[in-house]
């Protein structure tokens, strides 16, 4: 994974990554775990999170109704969002995306 092996880097720009899931939390650790994920994985079942990034109530397919979309954000100490990336087609995080808007800040 791009993102773990880039973490140094990450950290050496003031970066902490943070990933936040709607899955409980015993799920998200034993995932965390057969990973060796190196950051924090914390959970949102109450959409709080997603709320507040705006990437709740997005429209669900198959009838499922509202749910919180893939993304990414990149923000800085003072809470200001300095990257975003919405709903991608995939997991895959742009790693050299995430660090330039980390040299940016």
């Amino acid at each position: 994974m791009e993102l773990q092996a880039r973490m140094a880097e990450i950290k050496d720009l003031g970066g902490q990554v943070v990933a936040v899931s709607v899955d409980p939390l015993a799920q998200s650790q034993s995932l965390a775990s057969q990973l060796k994920l190196a950051f924090p994985i914390v959970e949102d079942r109450d959409h709080a999170w997603g709320s507040a990034f705006g990437v709740f109530h997005l429209p669900g397919g198959m009838d499922m109704g509202p749910v919180d979309s893939h993304s990414i954000f990149v923000v800085d100490t003072a809470g200001r969002i300095r990257w975003k990336e919405l709903a991608p087609d995939t997991m895959h995080v742009p790693v050299d995306d995430v660090i330039s808007a980390l040299k940016q800040a």
